[in-house]
């Protein structure tokens, strides 16, 4: 393996290092971690064919080091692909785009047959007050209720019956936990609920906000917005100081979060091989 320098995580080079932290939070929930020289995977091999759920970081050692050697990263590539192939997941990288190595590193990938097949948005905003006004229509509340929850997720995600299984024994761990928290919205005369979210403490001041989904028959409802003030609601009580929110770049919604007064903090590339 090339000399990439010391191995470490991200945690103090950035202000994003506190959301990169609660992001690695919540991917523990839904993944398991295969730890490599200088890169970490994160799988389940249940959600097989998804690139998010199965994605791979690198170290600042990789990041932000004054000795990046490319031969090194063909090395490193080498192995992900060889381990992923053998797991059947995909060879998806995270990449943002504030490292001192990342265009050098995405080139190399390129090189080595990776392609760019998304952009994530990481959006940031301040918790100083309670909430927004609500929508007295909405009540959007912390649930326990796994079964709704998930419920709500796959309709809203349109994701596959073989991951509900899944979803169910993982969620159910997760709820144990005080620092994660299921929501859900339900409407006035609508028999289940409308939309979900979940909500991931980590580190303390840092609440980040996660699979916000709403189902197809009530979109353009104010569905998502009764679940953002309940997000920033529960920030404040918990002394949280800043929310936390990914967007992709193909679903089109990140000018809505910034109309809500969200900031771009910063972006990555996700890349596949091919």
């Amino acid at each position: 393996m090339g000399n990439f320098g010391n191995v470490g995580t991200k945690t103090n080079l950035t202000p994003a290092a506190s959301l990169l932290q609660n992001e690695a939070s919540f991917d523990r929930i839904f993944c398991d971690i295969l730890f490599g020289n200088s890169f970490s995977i994160y799988y389940n091999s249940y959600f097989s064919e998804d690139p998010i759920f199965n994605h791979v970081t690198f170290s600042d050692a990789v990041l932000d080091s004054d000795e990046y050697s490319s031969s090194g990263l063909q090395e490193m590539l080498e192995e992900v692909v060889d381990r992923t192939n053998k797991m059947q997941i995909p060879a998806s990288l995270y990449v943002e785009r504030f490292w001192k190595n990342s265009r050098i590193l995405e080139g190399d990938a390129i090189d080595f047959g990776f392609v760019v097949i998304e952009q994530m948005h990481v959006l940031t905003k301040k918790v100083l007050s309670a909430s927004p006004e609500g929508n007295s229509r909405i009540e959007s509340a912390v649930t326990k209720d796994v079964q709704l929850w998930n419920k709500a997720f796959v309709k809203s995600f349109g994701i596959p019956d073989t991951w509900a299984p899944e979803l169910l024994r993982r969620l159910n761990q997760a709820v144990a936990d005080p620092t994660t928290l299921l929501i859900v919205a339900r409407e006035e005369g609508v028999g289940e609920a409308s939309g979900c979210t979940l909500l991931r403490i980590n580190p303390p001041e840092c609440l980040g906000i996660y699979c916000v989904g709403t189902i197809p028959e009530r979109r353009s409802h104010g569905v998502a917005r009764a679940m953002m003030a309940e997000a920033e609601r529960e920030a404040f009580e918990r002394n949280c100081r800043i929310l936390v929110l990914q967007t992709l770049a193909s679903d089109g919604v990140t000018p809505m979060y910034l109309k809500m007064g969200f900031e771009t903090t910063f972006e990555r590339d996700v890349m596949q091989f091919r």
